[in-house]
């Protein structure tokens, strides 16, 4: 499994954990394990279901209906998937192109692929094969999915469920990051300086805008991974998100 897929899988998975109206729509967690399995209900085809949970956006582009099929399609090319308007394929992207292409299709207000061009322009890391990069990224998602409660039993099997292609070593760092302490030095301690802003997106990915706990993980984890106040306005920005101040 590689990163940009486990990367978008954890995306829409705690997105559905959180409650987002379009995962409410379809069953939560559970609906949306079995949308990427692509299984139906009583009288509904699989493209339905994507119907109801993507679509166009005002912007033209996104849509979690795009993101799931292409997690299903491997015929894509130079990072775009065919039938999706030119849309950036999970599969083949750069991770700036991956995290604006989910921030844009899980609701925030960026135009996708403007989105896509501006965190390539400031990541350093193109993809993140090398577990020193991918473990930090995947522990940053998972701590701030917990960092205002926790994942309990029923939403865990079904996110290893969803993460059916995961390696053993993967579930076992998934778990361990789902039971270790809440702790956003830990993660900034193992992350290569050229993936500090990698991190730090996956973890401003599926924060709230209103969660205070959520404010404060960043913060903390901004502080420590060492990012200045410009380089978060930045982030916070491209991703659609409100900036936040440092102190």
């Amino acid at each position: 499994m590689s990163i940009k897929r486990m990367v978008t899988k954890l995306a829409l998975a705690y997105a559905a954990t959180k409650g987002a109206e379009a995962f409410r729509n379809m069953g939560g967690i559970s609906g949306l394990k079995d949308a990427l399995q692509g299984s139906t209900g009583p009288g509904e085809a699989r493209g339905g279901m994507q119907g109801r949970i993507g679509g166009d956006r005002a912007s033209g582009a996104g849509g979690l209906g795009s993101i799931l099929a292409s997690l299903g399609q491997g015929g894509a090319t130079d990072g775009r998937e065919a039938g999706t308007g030119g849309q950036i394929s999970p599969q083949n992207a750069s991770l700036g192109s991956l995290f604006g292409m989910l921030a844009g299709a899980l609701g925030q207000q960026v135009e996708p692929q403007a989105a896509a061009r501006d965190l390539d322009r400031q990541f350093e890391v193109n993809d993140a094969e090398a577990e020193s990069d991918a473990r930090p990224i995947l522990r940053a998602m998972v701590h701030m999915a917990r960092v205002d409660g926790h994942i309990d039993e029923a939403e865990q099997s079904a996110l290893f469920d969803i993460l059916d292609d995961a390696s053993d070593d993967e579930r076992a760092m998934l778990k361990s990051a789902m039971r270790e302490p809440v702790d956003a030095q830990s993660i900034a301690a193992e992350t290569p300086r050229h993936a500090r802003k990698e991190v730090y997106s996956a973890a401003l990915l599926i924060s709230g805008p209103d969660n205070s706990h959520e404010m404060a993980f960043l913060r903390d984890l901004a502080s420590h991974l060492g990012l200045r106040q410009g380089e978060l306005d930045d982030l916070h920005r491209a991703m659609g998100k409100p900036v936040i101040a440092m102190s």
